[in-house]
């Protein structure tokens, strides 16, 4: 892990002290792992695999440091320590005024690099998290909670192991269904349906950015 020395402030800032970037680093070695197997670590190499590998250390960055406090219309930079601004395009919040980003976005002429992608990757993350924690409460025992938040985590990192090397937005969206299948007896389903299609990861987007925001039939009423 090589981490820098950041120079939009005087004093220059040390990255090794920004838990974000450290805790978003760290998130490389788990979704790179998983993802496809522990033998094979090549499976989130550029794309939109590659940006929801950026994505996923952004969302463990974020989500690591909530506490109960917290609404989720509440905004958290990336990296704010080392750059001041953050890092991304626009800060985490499930405020669209504030951070607009939805599945398309990914085809803009701005959103090239794998960084770009992975912020509206964590941007759809990050509305799961807040309505599992609102339907569940959180729970600061990240280890042995049942909370909202402890919910999410889990289905997340199980459906790292569920997915195809080198997925699309849609086919992870559609592993993180399957854990929560698994974990839960999906009884989350359409709750994780919301999130997706609010940011336009709904039941009819397709790979490539384009997005939908219906959610199944049988969620329209819940």
């Amino acid at each position: 892990m090589r981490v820098y020395e950041w120079n939009r402030s005087s004093p220059r800032r040390d990255g090794d002290l920004d838990n974000g970037i450290i805790i978003h680093e760290y998130g490389h070695g788990i979704s790179q792992r998983l993802t496809g197997g522990p033998s094979n670590v090549n499976c989130l190499s550029g794309g939109e695999a590659g940006g929801m590998g950026e994505g996923w250390g952004d969302w463990w960055a974020t989500a690591l440091r909530q506490h109960s406090s917290y609404v989720r219309t509440d905004v958290f930079p990336m990296a704010l320590y080392s750059n001041l601004a953050g890092i991304r395009r626009y800060p985490y919040t499930t405020n669209m005024n504030i951070d607009p980003e939805t599945y398309s976005f990914i085809t803009g002429s701005a959103y090239t690099g794998v960084h770009a992608k992975g912020a509206v990757w964590c941007g759809i993350l990050w509305e799961t998290y807040w309505d599992m924690v609102n339907q569940y409460s959180f729970n600061p025992d990240w280890y042995l909670g049942n909370g909202g938040n402890n919910r999410i985590l889990q289905n997340v990192v199980d459906g790292l192991k569920i997915q195809p090397c080198r997925p699309n937005f849609v086919q992870a969206r559609d592993a993180i269904l399957q854990a929560d299948e698994v974990n839960y007896g999906g009884e989350n389903y359409c709750l994780l349906w919301q999130g997706f299609a609010k940011r336009g990861l709904g039941i009819n987007a397709a790979g490539g950015g384009i997005e939908s925001f219906d959610v199944p039939e049988e969620c329209e009423f819940q």
